[in-house]
């Protein structure tokens, strides 16, 4: 497995790093792995925690701001997330492809 720049390390601060850099990269055709990424729209999350709680290897809450933010693309199974973005009461986790997430 290679990952988008060399940012894969294990002391990347998670609390600060970007998803789209952590994402699995094909290494024959340099194209992410997956098709579709997990983002969190931040000015709708109202904090409640349920993502967080569900996937907590994919989602934590910002302490700043009190909102959920993406830190690790796909670092729970599809169906945990899936759980995690059907209870979330305002419907600000969405997916998108990983050059859109790259400008969010």
């Amino acid at each position: 497995k290679t990952y988008r720049q060399e940012s894969y390390l294990d002391d990347d601060d998670w609390k600060t790093v970007e998803s789209h850099t952590k994402v699995e990269m094909d290494e024959e055709t340099g194209e992410p792995v997956r098709q579709q990424m997990v983002y969190v729209d931040e000015h709708t999350c109202i904090g409640c925690t349920n993502c967080a709680m569900i996937a907590q290897s994919t989602f934590f809450m910002q302490e700043e701001h009190g909102r959920a933010r993406v830190f690790q693309q796909w670092g729970d199974d599809d169906e945990t997330i899936q759980v995690a973005i059907e209870t979330c009461p305002v419907d600000c986790i969405h997916y998108v492809p990983y050059d859109e997430l790259v400008k969010l």
